[in-house]
């Protein structure tokens, strides 16, 4: 939890400290102005780094990581996401259903011409074959473009994949290695605050949302900018901090 985790206090960075405790040297995380400024500065707090990241990990897994929570947290985004295809693919139906009839009037002009029926010297007939030509060409390249957009574009987000998404990563941060779990754990969480009474846990729905579009490889997809946090603070997660 380096670099999220944050002193419930004072606001400062917990960084790691080495201390012995119950018959044992161990590893804590502690308030950094403590360490630095002395008690004056903040009265601090000081916990085993391991007992701490288990909680977090322990609240972060069940609370959110569960697929069903992440689906139901992310609904916003699935719909946003659902509702965005369906209409880009609305719009290319009736951008291809636009093109044909283009076309079919194209043809239907020619065959007057071709039949007698109208001079192929008339000035309205080229006008309009020049209108048409040009709505033609203009909705062929309107549809490619949104076709590439259709097919190339960002990943959808699909309540399957915000179940896979979940589970690979309370996997990952239950058992994958340190530099990855760390890495894993600054996707999830955007500050993790301890205070004697509670632990208060806050992200972004944003960054997950990106995340589960994306997938887990073999290093964490890139953490966007946080926009807003997945858990109300009104409903933060509530745990004895040492």
């Amino acid at each position: 939890l380096t670099g999220v985790a944050r002193c419930g206090h004072c606001g400062a960075a917990l960084i790691q400290n080495r201390g012995k405790g119950n018959g044992g040297t161990y590893t804590y995380y502690a308030c950094s102005r403590k360490l630095k400024e002395g008690a004056t500065a903040c009265h601090g707090l000081r916990i085993r780094m391991d007992r701490l990241d288990q909680i977090v990990v322990d609240e972060l897994t069940s609370r959110v990581l569960q697929p069903n929570r992440l689906h139901a947290l992310l609904a916003g985004y699935l719909k946003t996401e659902s509702s965005r295809t369906d209409e880009n693919k609305g719009r290319l139906s009736r951008m291809r259903q636009a093109h044909k009839e283009a076309e079919t009037a194209i043809v239907r002009l020619l065959e007057l011409v071709e039949k007698g029926l109208m001079e192929a010297a008339d000035p309205n007939l080229k006008e309009r074959l020049v209108a048409l030509k040009v709505q033609r060409d203009e909705l062929a390249q309107d549809i490619a473009e949104l076709q590439k957009r259709i097919t190339t574009g960002e990943p959808a987000i699909t309540p399957e994949k915000v179940e896979e998404f979940a589970t690979l990563l309370r996997d990952q941060l239950h058992h994958g290695p340190p530099e990855l779990r760390q890495a894993y754990a600054r996707l999830a969480m955007r500050e993790v605050r301890v205070s004697d009474k509670e632990i208060r846990i806050t992200g972004s729905k944003a960054v997950l949302a990106r995340a589960a579009a994306q997938g887990l490889g073999e290093t964490p997809p890139g953490v966007l900018s946080f926009v807003r946090e997945w858990r109300p603070r009104q409903d933060s997660n509530l745990r004895p901090a040492a």
